[in-house]
C-alpha cells in the first residue's frame, strides 16, 4: 500500500543514460525520446477479476509509455512554481532524474496535467480506471502486463529487493502487449476515477474531477509482492495524501 514518511534514496541512474542493474537490457528508445506515447485502440476489455469481472467498451486513447519522471516534473515546478516533493529536500538528486516522481498527491497530478495542457497543442489528463487496466492487460486480459506467469525480473517489486524506485525504462521485458512500460511495480499510479465499486459506469459520477472522495490507484509498487502487482488490482487513495511509492502517468488527447 502507499506509504508516507522519509525513506532511503537507494535507486540510481547515471544521468541521461539510465541502465538496468538486472538481467535484461533497458528500453534504449527512452534515451532518444523519453516522452513517448502509445496508442491504445478502441475495443472491449475485461475489467476486474473474480466476482467483479465484467466487460467495458473503451474508446481509443494515447497513454504515456512511462510514468512521469522526476526530470519532467522538475520542468513543471520551475515553470509553474508548484511545491516540490518533500524527498527532493532543496533540489532533485541527479541520480533520480529518470525515476518516476513520487510523493505526489492526486491534486498534484492534476496540476501537472493542466500545466502540460497549457503549454502544448494537446490536452493531458490522468487515465481512467478502465483505460489504465486496458493499457496493462491488453486484449488478452493477462494477469500481468507480460502474460499470466509472474516473473520478478519484469518489474520493480518486493522480490528483487531494490528498496526504492528504478529508472522507468529498466524493465523492457515487462512491457504490456501494447508496449507500455512499468505498468506494475515501481510506483502506484493515480487514475482520474473515484473509487466506486464495479461494474464500471462512465456516467455514474466516478469521472467527475470536482467530486469529493478517494481516487483509484493502480499497478502496485516497489513495496508490493507478486500478489500485489497483478494488473487487475486496484486500491483507493486519499487524493490529498502523498507517499514514497505513488506517482502517475498521463493520457494525451488532441484538441478538436
Amino acid at each position: 500500500m502507499p506509504v508516507g514518511g522519509d525513506g532511503p534514496l537507494t535507486g540510481a541512474s547515471p544521468g541521461s543514460s539510465p541502465y538496468s542493474p538486472f538481467s535484461q537490457d533497458p528500453d534504449s528508445s527512452y534515451n532518444e525520446d523519453p516522452d513517448q506515447f502509445i496508442n491504445i485502440p478502441a475495443g472491449i476489455s475485461q475489467i476486474g477479476e473474480g466476482d467483479h469481472k465484467h466487460v467495458v467498451k473503451v474508446n481509443s486513447f494515447e497513454i504515456g509509455k512511462y510514468p512521469v519522471t522526476n526530470r519532467n516534473y522538475q520542468r513543471f515546478l520551475i515553470q509553474s512554481g508548484h511545491k516540490s516533493p518533500p524527498y527532493w529536500k532543496n533540489d532533485l538528486p541527479d541520480s533520480l532524474n529518470d525515476h518516476p516522481v513520487v510523493d505526489i498527491s492526486w491534486f498534484d497530478a492534476l496540476a501537472y496535467c493542466n500545466w502540460l495542457s497549457g503549454i502544448s497543442n494537446h490536452k493531458y489528463r490522468l487515465p481512467t480506471d478502465v483505460e489504465w487496466e486496458r493499457s496493462s492487460r491488453g486484449e488478452q486480459n493477462f494477469i500481468y502486463p507480460w502474460g499470466n506467469s509472474f516473473s520478478a525480473e519484469n518489474c520493480n517489486c518486493w522480490e528483487i529487493g531494490v528498496g526504492w524506485t528504478t529508472p522507468v525504462n529498466c524493465f523492457s521485458k515487462g512491457a504490456s502487449k501494447y508496449g507500455v512500460l512499468d505498468m506494475v511495480g515501481n510506483v502506484w499510479e493515480w487514475c482520474s476515477s473515484l473509487y466506486i465499486e464495479y461494474p464500471y459506469q462512465v456516467d455514474d459520477g466516478r469521472e467527475d474531477l470536482t467530486a469529493s472522495g478517494w481516487r483509484v490507484l493502480r499497478g502496485g509498487s516497489w513495496m508490493d509482492h507478486e500478489w500485489g502487482v497483478r494488473a487487475a488490482r486496484r486500491l483507493s487513495g486519499n487524493p490529498e495524501s502523498i507517499s514514497h511509492n505513488t506517482g502517475f502517468r498521463v493520457v494525451r488527447e488532441s484538441y478538436l
